[in-house]
């Protein structure tokens, strides 16, 4: 079986549907094993997840792993800081970063 058939049927048997093209370009780059955990990660998520390129993207940008679940985020917060941090003269990756280690550094944030 080719690397885009298992990635789909993979997806398939996580979500119960069909991958749209922005998954695909997405997780066929990956390590098929970290494409596995990234739809173990996806399928184990207590809630629906209403946009799963987004809920993938950000799981593969902070690193998710089965072991750690994704935690609610205050976007008004974050947004806020990283500018904060750019007008500082950070750059955005830098300024993304701060603000997500200032957010494990608090040990979350209260949702909104």
């Amino acid at each position: 079986m080719d690397l885009h058939r298992g990635i789909s049927l993979a997806y398939q048997i996580a979500t119960l549907t069909y991958p749209s093209f922005e998954v695909m370009e997405l997780l066929l780059p990956l390590p098929y094993e970290r494409t596995l955990e990234l739809l173990l990660i996806l399928r184990q998520s207590p809630k629906p997840v209403k946009s799963p390129v987004n809920f993938l993207r950000r799981a593969i940008e902070e690193g998710w792993t089965p072991e750690t679940m994704p935690e609610k985020v205050n976007r008004h917060v974050q947004n806020y800081e990283e500018s904060f941090y750019m007008r500082r003269g950070l750059t955005p990756e830098q300024a993304i970063e701060r603000a997500r280690s200032n957010r494990m550094d608090r040990g979350g944030w209260p949702s909104v």
